[in-house]
């Protein structure tokens, strides 16, 4: 906002500087930097609050006790704000903080790990600390270290159990079933090699000041694919038809159950998307043999749209829409996206994510959930089943866990993860600071987004040696350029006689 006015006075211009004017704004989002007790910040916005400001407490579904006071406020800590906002100077000045609680609750998550865990047994317990779910995550002798059989090794547990008590006779069947599931099924951790890629990591613990998780209870289940998630890949095994890149002609991509799309016509674009996607699958997909169910087919398309996005299917179809070049500055921020999208897959957020606890019932893959809820295609009933999927299983924590995991591949394809908080900055100078529906947001606007990710480059990245990582500007606008040509061009004969 100018806040300067030039006036002709005896035929001189003069510049009156004008009071600053501010204006009622409300933001969500998490706390970027903390500077003192009444100032701290949120992505670009410096917040001003006064001492005596009461704090409102957003518990979410839980009645456990939770002390917070003001100085509680860290790097992390999720609020929303409402106040005066001036725009010359960046500064909110809070009328009201509202603080969501979740992070200062136990944390509960699953995520699949693609690294062993760095710690080692004692004769007290398991001890060390190791990097998973993009958190620093400590394991002291005090924590449950557990290992829970799988869907395949339940069952062969059971058909032993049978046989021992056909063996012995009936009286101990009664006994083995009052056991609880802990009991019957899941044991302490023996050893590193029960566990390894692949694993999936159930954890509970309690985040510390310097951002890392104490762990109270950490319990591994080795991966397998179920045959109802193999069913479900199958289902949505894209068709498609090339593009005539002569004649720039679009191509055809057709996903079951998801919808159709028009491939853009331009082998280097699609070969750069499929290239960068293909660098940024998790080592341990990309060394699995071929054949492993649970080896993700990745394939990764460049589509025709008039809006940006990109989705991602359970089996690993990766959707980027044409858009993103015209919003996108570098190859690291692509990589963001793309990372992100991966993340989705990689982790099973539409099918395991959901069915851990509960038996694994039938879901819907992402794209197609993502799809109908634009308008793409004709899927009737399917779409309903999508919905009652996305409310009860695809909440905030599922985005978060697909930025964070996302970050890790961008790092170990050697791309700078500070960019991919600028993709939002990038999508707020482009759209607006609105509520999103970009890859599954569940988030409020793109100032939540954006803080979350500069939260967690903060607290898990800050030793990293930025230096040696990569942008690549020149080489991403180069390509955002073919792209802009060949959707102006497309269906134009360019050969020359």
């Amino acid at each position: 906002m100018n806040n300067r006015l030039i006036v002709l006075a005896m035929g001189v211009f003069l510049t009156i500087s004008m009071p600053a004017m501010a204006k009622s704004i409300k933001i969500h989002g998490y706390v970027t930097n903390v500077v003192s007790l009444t100032v701290f910040e949120i992505e670009d916005y410096k917040i001003t609050k006064d001492l005596t400001l009461v704090l409102d407490f957003e518990k979410g579904d839980t009645d456990e006790p939770i002390e917070f006071r003001p100085e509680d406020i860290r790097v992390g800590t999720e609020l929303e704000i409402s106040g005066e906002y001036n725009e010359t100077t960046g500064e909110l000045s809070a009328k009201s903080v509202k603080v969501f609680l979740e992070e200062h609750k136990k944390i509960k998550r699953t995520a699949l790990i693609e690294r062993t865990p760095q710690i080692d047994k004692s004769e007290d317990g398991w001890v060390g600390n190791f990097f998973a779910d993009g958190q620093r995550i400590r394991v002291e002798t005090s924590t449950k270290v557990l290992f829970k059989p799988n869907q395949s090794e339940r069952k062969a547990i059971e058909e032993r159990e049978k046989a021992e008590r056909k063996s012995l006779g009936n009286q101990n069947k009664q006994r083995a079933e009052e056991l609880p599931e802990e009991e019957r099924y899941t044991r302490p951790l023996e050893s590193l090699d029960q566990i390894g890629p692949n694993t999936f990591m159930s954890y509970e613990g309690y985040r510390q000041p310097d951002a890392s998780i104490t762990a109270v209870r950490v319990e591994f289940m080795r991966n397998e694919t179920e045959k109802g998630e193999a069913d479900l890949w199958k289902k949505l095994t894209p068709k498609t038809k090339e593009p005539d890149y002569l004649t720039l002609k679009p191509g055809d991509l057709n996903i079951p159950q998801v919808g159709k799309f028009k491939l853009v016509p331009s082998r280097e674009a699609q070969d750069y998307v499929r290239q960068l996607g293909e660098k940024l699958i998790p080592s341990n997909q990309k060394t699995m043999q071929n054949g492993d169910p649970n080896k993700i087919p990745f394939q990764f398309y460049l589509v025709d749209s008039k809006d940006p996005n990109a989705f991602a299917t359970p089996n690993g179809v990766v959707v980027v829409y044409s858009p993103m070049f015209d919003i996108l500055q570098n190859e690291a921020q692509f990589a963001a996206v793309l990372g992100h999208e991966i993340a989705h897959s990689v982790q099973e957020h539409t099918y395991f994510q959901q069915q851990y606890h509960k038996k694994k019932l039938f879901a819907i893959s992402l794209g197609a959930a993502f799809l109908g809820g634009m308008g793409y295609g004709n899927i009737g009933d399917i779409i309903n089943t999508i919905v009652a999927g996305i409310r009860n299983g695809y909440s905030r924590s599922l985005e978060n866990q697909a930025d964070r995991v996302g970050l890790e591949y961008m790092v170990d394809a050697g791309y700078d993860p500070r960019e991919a908080p600028r993709v939002w900055k990038a999508m707020t100078q482009k759209l607006g600071d609105r509520q999103t529906d970009f890859f599954w947001s569940r988030h409020d606007n793109n100032t939540t987004r954006r803080s979350y990710l500069m939260v967690e480059l903060k607290n898990n990245y800050s030793e990293l040696d930025f230096d040696r990582l990569e942008r690549n500007e020149e080489a991403f606008q180069d390509v955002a350029q073919v792209v802009r040509e060949a959707r102006q061009k497309k269906g134009k004969v360019t050969v020359k006689y």
